[in-house]
């Protein structure tokens, strides 16, 4: 089963606001580690990639899905939709890296407001921890 998370975005995100959004899902890693989480890069091998310009990762080895993929700058062919927002999406099979999914579009909701419109087919037990992490080590509610 592929748990999905959609997000409506706008297609670039200031470099301070995106800074923001890094610095706190860097701040909640070792909590996610602490809980089990793994994550590694592209395909689920390597390094997570967390700079300036993107952020990517993905499970460990067998507990890998989709990559979670959110740029800065989105590099996309599509429209945005009435909003002027873009589509969205990645799928996790509810595999462990899924709590990183979910805990980072919080963050993000949190600093780019209505800049983004995130959406989940995850249960209300799995939202409530990844927002449980958040309030507690980040004080995001």
């Amino acid at each position: 089963m592929g748990y999905t998370h959609y997000w409506y975005r706008v297609r670039e995100i200031e470099l301070d606001v995106y800074f923001k959004i890094l610095t706190d899902f860097k701040r909640l890693l070792p909590v996610l580690i602490e809980e089990g989480v793994r994550l590694a890069g592209s395909g689920g091998t390597g390094d997570p990639v967390i700079n300036d310009d993107n952020l990517l990762f993905n499970g460990v080895g067998a507990e890998r899905y989709e990559n979670f993929v959110f740029p800065r700058v989105l590099r996309l062919w599509d429209e945005p939709d009435e909003n002027d927002q873009y589509f969205q999406f990645c799928k996790t099979s509810a595999y462990p890296y899924d709590q990183a999914v979910i805990a980072f579009l919080l963050i993000a909701k949190h600093h780019l407001q209505q800049d983004i419109n995130v959406q989940s087919d995850v249960g209300a037990e799995k939202l409530e921890a990844a927002k449980k992490l958040c309030r507690t080590y980040l004080g995001i509610s």
